[in-house]
């Protein structure tokens, strides 16, 4: 498979605005974690925690005139994909067409579903505004970035539950071998959605004050993949190079949260052999831990059996919640530990989401 070189990176979290302020406040232990107060959603016993980013603006990046169109999650793509593209010195005009842009989410579109069908349900079909509904779709905050930023390249949008970052680094790492495009924004988008937590307060599986659970995420974190020649011929300095990945999955029901030690491992073990690597070549884990006791203990037991003595193992979904664009989040800081620090010889990035679904990246030094 032709080389592929991570050379940008950028994020949107409820720790920061960027990539650098994010990794400094989860460096020093942040939490964003708050209980989503009665206030906003009624009297209820066991209020669930939230990782949200509070009041947020495009500027610079997007007017704010320009941007009160946009939903929210489509505001976090724009200024993420924007920043990502600056930090890697891509420049737009001449490579519209070869540039892409494949972004994973979970929940993009949720807020303005949501209101549509309140004004529709409540009010009326003739009353609900049109201009919602191009924002309902999963697949609004990587169209309008394309848009916006002229990206004309190959366009995609998966939904895969948690490991759906990690599938679209996957699926944007056959499209640049293929020679689809030279350089493709890849990464995730989530928003954070009242309707969809109570919905899962009421399933239960959401983190409490007395009670274990995963906490729901919103933010966008992208990677800028390049075909290695581009960044010769360019002269661009890489961040880290996409040395293997691996997909795999378990048994179990499409909305339980489980896994299988045995399986995991072997998922770690693909994706080290696509690499090329050894286990002992790994200087950093970025789990898939976010606070699900039978998923994170098989996770615990699967780096053992791999690693034996593990190396430095970073659990960052427990500081700020638990979506695909957490898992995107980590594959950034997995590519900025590289740039910084070379001497880790290889970051791997595990995903562990619902329905048994396992994905695990390579990242080594370029």
């Amino acid at each position: 498979m032709r080389e592929i070189l991570v050379t940008g990176a950028a994020a949107v979290t409820p720790l920061g605005r960027d990539l650098e302020t994010t990794a400094a406040r989860l460096a020093a232990g942040e939490s964003a974690f708050a209980e989503v107060p009665d206030s906003e959603a009624g009297e209820r016993k066991g209020a669930a925690f939230a990782a949200r980013i509070g009041s947020f603006t495009t500027e610079p990046e997007m007017s704010r005139a320009k941007a009160r169109r946009l939903d929210r999650a489509s505001q976090f793509s724009i200024v993420a994909v924007t920043r990502c593209l600056a930090e890697a010195g891509w420049t737009m005009e001449g490579n519209e067409e070869e540039t892409g842009i494949l972004l994973g989410t979970g929940s993009a579109g949720a807020t303005p579903l949501v209101e549509l069908e309140r004004q529709m349900a409540v009010e009326s079909p003739e009353t609900a505004s049109p201009f919602l509904f191009p924002y309902t779709v999963a697949n609004a905050p990587a169209s309008i970035a394309a848009i916006e930023l002229k990206i004309k390249g190959p366009n995609a949008t998966i939904t895969q539950k948690d490991p759906a970052g990690l599938n679209a680094l996957f699926y944007g790492r056959l499209l640049v071998a293929d020679e689809r495009a030279r350089a493709i924004v890849v990464g995730a988008v989530d928003e954070w959605n009242l309707t969809y937590h109570l919905t899962y307060e009421r399933l239960g599986v959401l983190r409490t004050a007395t009670k274990p659970g995963y906490v729901l995420a919103e933010g966008c974190s992208v990677v800028l993949l390049e075909d290695a020649a581009s960044v010769r011929a360019r002269g661009a300095r890489p961040w880290a190079r996409l040395a293997g990945s691996a997909s795999a999955g378990s048994p179990v029901s499409p909305q339980q949260r489980r896994a299988r030690p045995e399986d995991v491992a072997a998922t770690i073990r693909s994706a080290l052999a696509d690499a090329g690597l050894p286990p002992s070549r790994v200087g950093l884990v970025h789990a898939s831990a976010n606070g699900v006791p039978w998923v994170d203990s098989a996770e615990e037991a699967a780096l053992a059996e791999v690693f034996g003595p593990a190396p430095r193992v970073e659990r960052v979904k427990l500081q700020v919640g638990e979506n695909p664009c957490s898992g995107a989040l980590q594959i950034a800081l997995a590519a900025r530990a590289l740039r910084d620090e070379p001497s880790l010889g290889a970051v791997l990035v595990n995903a562990v989401g619902a329905g048994g679904n396992q994905i695990t990246v390579v990242l080594s030094a370029p």
